[in-house]
């Protein structure tokens, strides 16, 4: 194994082999041959039992090392839950096996290999009506602070809503996100890149700027309204009838709003 013979490999894992620990693995761009002067080394270090400090960040030969500390069982957990599959799938077959005498690495990568997304869809549909139902909250905050004309209201409500919402429809889809450096790229190209969700979904972060003529937190806001009105349409035909009052409510309140008959 190449990575094996580079010096910087061979002291990575004389400091980090230490007792406790059942395996090691390259992540990120590193394992996938993409980095750069600035990447960062990942390095996932699988271990019997959680160390008080689970994430850190250090500094080896000059390279930012980002150290996670796992346990093989919770990898294996990631692979039935869609929420957390979409980046657990993609990592461990990715992943470049370092230290692994036990073979339970090797097992893990070869069940990211055999993962099917059929198998968690429907788990995945109840994941993303949750998801959306939370961002009802966020969508009465964002009318309630256009109204107050509240920028700071506006905006957390606005960025909540993006956040959960981009994510339902991520899990959703059952889009495998290979690199978080690709994230935003992987969402617009499946829903489509001329689709108004997408359209919304840029507007609500600020990736496209929007009439310049008004406030950029009231367009942000504006659009992350329409997002949720836009995914509430991509999930009709999952939307089940413990969470139907509340979604209609409140896409029934932006209808309100936006046609001027909401006050403050």
């Amino acid at each position: 194994m190449k990575f094996l013979e580079d010096p910087f490999i061979q002291k990575l894992l004389a400091w980090l082999n230490q007792p406790g620990v059942v395996g090691i693995a390259l992540a990120g761009s590193y394992s996938r041959g993409t980095q750069d002067q600035h990447s960062d080394v990942d390095v996932d270090i699988f271990v019997e039992s959680q160390p008080d400090e689970t994430y850190t960040l250090s500094i080896l030969d000059g390279k930012l090392v980002s150290l996670k500390y796992i346990l093989v069982s919770d990898e294996f957990a990631s692979l039935t839950k869609p929420d957390r599959a979409i980046w657990a799938v993609p990592g461990l077959q990715q992943m470049q096996i370092l230290l692994d005498e036990t073979g339970q690495l090797t097992k893990l990568k070869q069940a990211a290999y055999d993962f099917k997304w059929a198998d968690l869809q429907t788990a995945a549909n109840d994941y993303a009506i949750e998801e959306l139902l939370g961002c009802s909250e966020e969508a009465h905050k964002i009318i309630s602070g256009l109204l107050q004309e509240n920028e700071s209201k506006v905006l957390y409500a606005s960025w909540g809503l993006f956040k959960g919402l981009a994510n339902a429809a991520a899990v959703q889809r059952g889009m495998i996100i290979e690199s978080e450096n690709r994230y935003f790229d992987i969402i617009q190209k499946n829903i489509g890149h001329t689709h108004e969700w997408t359209r919304a979904f840029r507007l609500s972060f600020g990736m496209d700027v929007g009439d310049v003529n008004i406030l950029a937190y009231q367009t942000r806001g504006k659009a992350a309204l329409e997002l949720y009105q836009q995914t509430a349409l991509l999930f009709e035909k999952i939307i089940n009838d413990r969470h139907r009052e509340v979604l209609e409510n409140t896409l029934q309140l932006i209808s309100s709003y936006k046609q001027g008959v909401t006050h403050a």
